[in-house]
C-alpha cells in the first residue's frame, strides 16, 4: 500500500476537506484499473473507489442527524461541510470499518496440496543439520514426514489478524482489495471502531456539547484513522491588549518583541500581537491496525480565522487493544475505566486545559526572532525543523509580511504561519505521517519556543564549516526550553517569562479552581 497519495485538485484544502464535496478523490490510480469482478459482461468494470474509498477527509456538524448541524459564524467556510453534504459525528463514525479479530493463516511451501512432504527439498535447505535431527530422533527424515501430519496451510496462533467484512466482500468477488490488518500479538483484543467511538456522543451529550464539528481522516481503507472533533463550547479569547506586558517590559529594560504601533495597519497585523485571538478546545483521536496495540486522543487547538488546528499542550491519552474495552462491566472488572466514561474524562480535561491558553500564547508573541541578526533566513528556518522548503517558502512569506518590522515575526506567527501555509499547500491525506509531522512542528514551537529556537540554531551550525559562524553557545548545547536560556542569543528578543507568568498566576488559579468546581 502507499503510505500517501495525491489529490489531483491544485486548490488549497481545507482539513478535512471532502473528496466528493471537491469532486476530486484521494485514490491512487490502480484502484481505477480494477476489474469489477468475475462475471463476464459488457459494461465497463466499476471502479473500487466508487464502493469503497482507500484514503479520504471528511467533515462533520452536529453530533447526531437529528442536531442542528450549525457552524459557529466565526468557523471559515473552508472548514465547513458543503449544504449538499452535510453529515453528522454519527453519520461519519457509521462509515468506518467494522473491524473484528480473524484467523491468520501462512503456507508451508515444503507440503503439497495432498498433503505429502517434500523431503528431497527439505534436505537441501541450508542451515538446517538434516543429519543431526535423524541421530536425535533415531527416524529419517522420510519416515518423519510420513508419520507427520502437516497441512499446506498452516493456522498461526501467536498473531491475530484483523478484518473488515465489507472489503473482504468485494475481494471475494474479484475486487483486488486489502481487508486485512496484521497484528504481530496473541493477545491483542480489537476495538471496533464504530463501538469506540459512539461513546463520544453521549460523553459530549453529558456535558451539553450537541453540536461539535470536525473532520475524519483514514488511509488504508480505514487502517490508518486520525479524527479531529472542535467543542464550540469550549471557546477561549485571549486578549489583544499588551499594556501589562509593556509595564513589565519597561520595568525590567528587557527588550520586548511586541509592537507598540500595533493599532496601526490592523487588518494586515490580524494574526499578529496587537489581536484578539479566538481559539477554541477540541481533541484529536486515532488508531493504527497496521502494527500498533492503541487507541490514542490528545487536546488540540483550534483557530477559527484560518481554519488551522495546534495539536496542544496536553496529555496524550492512550487505550491499548486488549481485553473488552467496549464492555463497561469488564473494564470495571479489571481495574479500568469504560471507554464511555474515558472520552468524559478526556473533555473534562480540555476544558480544564483552556485556562492555560493564555499564558502560552502570550509567551510565544513575547519571543521574536530578528533576521537581520542571524545569519540565516526564515525560510532556512523551517527547513531546520524538518519542513520541506515549498511549505517552508510560503510559510516565510506569510510570516514576513504580518510581521512588524517584517524581520522580526515572533513565535507566535512563525507557528501559525506554517499551520497556514501547510493547511493550503499539501495535496496528501490528512492522515498521512508527514503531514501529522509538520503539525507536530507548529505544535513544539507552541509548547516549547526556547527549545526550538536552540533546535534550529544547533542544526545551522551543523551545516556550517566555518566553526566562528556558529550561532549557539557552547555552554547552551544541549537543549532545553528555559527562556532563561535564550535570552542572550544575539538575534532573539525575549520578554521574561516571570513577566509572563506571574502576573497571572492568581487568575489562572482562580479559573481552575471555578472550573474544577463545575466539574464535580
Amino acid at each position: 500500500m502507499s503510505t500517501e497519495s495525491k489529490s489531483s485538485s491544485s486548490q488549497p484544502r481545507s482539513p478535512g476537506s471532502d473528496s466528493n464535496e471537491n469532486e476530486t478523490e484521494n485514490t491512487s490510480g490502480d484502484e481505477n484499473d480494477t476489474s469489477a469482478s468475475r462475471t463476464d459482461t459488457d459494461r465497463p468494470p466499476l471502479p473500487l473507489a466508487d464502493l469503497l474509498t482507500r484514503e479520504t477527509d471528511r467533515k462533520f456538524v452536529g453530533l447526531t442527524e437529528n442536531d442542528s448541524r450549525e457552524y459557529p459564524d466565526e468557523v471559515p467556510p473552508e472548514t465547513r461541510c458543503s449544504a449538499a453534504n452535510s453529515r453528522s459525528f454519527k453519520e461519519a463514525i457509521q462509515a468506518l470499518p467494522k473491524a473484528n479479530s480473524g484467523e491468520l493463516w501462512a503456507t508451508n511451501d515444503f507440503v503439497e496440496t495432498s498433503g505429502r512432504v517434500d523431503t528431497a527439498v527439505i534436505r537441501r535447505v541450508h542451515g538446517l543439520d538434516v543429519d543431526a535431527l535423524e541421530s536425535y530422533t533415531g527416524s529419517s527424515i522420510e519416515d518423519l514426514a510420513a508419520a507427520s501430519e502437516a497441512d499446506a496451510v498452516v493456522r498461526v496462533y501467536d498473531h491475530q489478524d484483523i478484518v473488515d467484512d465489507r472489503r473482504k466482500a468485494l475481494n471475494a468477488l474479484g475486487y483486488d482489495v486489502k481487508f486485512r490488518w496484521q497484528i504481530a500479538s496473541d493477545s491483542y483484543s480489537i476495538i471496533n471502531p464504530q463501538e469506540a467511538y459512539l461513546p463520544i456522543i453521549s460523553a459530549l451529550q453529558q456535558r451539553g456539547e450537541t453540536n461539535p464539528f470536525g473532520w475524519v481522516s483514514y488511509r488504508d481503507w480505514g487502517g490508518l484513522f486520525k479524527m479531529v472533533v472542535i467543542c464550540p463550547s469550549l471557546r477561549h479569547v485571549v486578549s489583544g491588549d499588551q499594556g501589562d506586558i509593556e509595564d513589565d517590559v519597561e520595568e525590567d529594560g528587557i527588550t520586548t518583541a511586541v509592537s507598540n504601533d500595533s493599532d496601526s495597519d490592523e487588518d494586515s497585523n490580524k494574526d499578529e500581537e496587537g489581536s484578539e485571538t479566538i481559539i477554541y478546545g477540541g481533541f484529536q483521536t486515532g488508531y493504527d491496525f497496521r502494527g500498533t496495540q492503541t487507541l490514542w486522543a490528545r487536546p488540540v487547538l483550534f483557530f477559527p480565522d484560518s481554519g488551522t488546528v495546534l495539536p496542544d499542550m496536553g496529555e496524550r491519552y492512550t487505550r491499548r487493544h486488549y481485553g473488552k474495552a467496549t464492555n463497561a462491566d469488564h473494564e470495571r472488572s479489571q481495574g479500568r475505566v469504560p471507554i464511555s466514561e474515558w472520552w468524559r474524562s478526556i473533555y473534562d480535561d480540555i476544558d480544564t486545559r483552556m485556562i492555560e491558553v493564555d499564558t502560552a500564547i502570550r509567551r510565544t508573541r513575547a519571543i521574536a526572532y530578528d533576521f537581520e541578526d542571524l545569519p540565516f533566513s526564515v525560510e532556512d528556518c523551517y527547513t531546520y525543523w524538518g519542513i520541506a522548503f515549498k511549505y517552508a517558502e510560503r510559510a516565510a512569506d506569510r510570516a514576513i509580511s504580518i510581521a512588524k518590522p517584517s524581520s522580526r515575526p515572533t513565535v507566535f506567527n512563525l507557528q501559525l504561519s506554517l499551520l497556514i501555509a501547510v493547511l493550503q499547500e499539501y495535496e496528501g491525506s490528512m492522515a498521512s505521517d508527514t503531514y501529522q509531522e509538520y503539525l507536530e512542528v507548529a505544535g513544539e514551537l507552541f509548547r516549547k519556543p526556547a527549545m526550538m529556537i536552540q533546535l534550529a540554531m544547533q542544526e545551522y551550525d551543523r551545516r556550517t564549516d566555518d566553526d566562528s559562524q556558529h550561532v549557539l553557545p557552547e555552554n547552551q548545547q544541549t537543549l532545553s526550553d528555559s527562556l532563561e536560556d535564550i535570552v542572550d542569543i544575539p538575534g532573539i528578543s525575549v520578554d521574561t517569562e516571570a513577566d509572563l507568568s506571574d502576573q497571572q498566576a492568581h487568575r489562572v488559579q482562580d479559573q481552575l479552581q471555578r472550573r474544577l468546581g463545575d466539574i464535580s
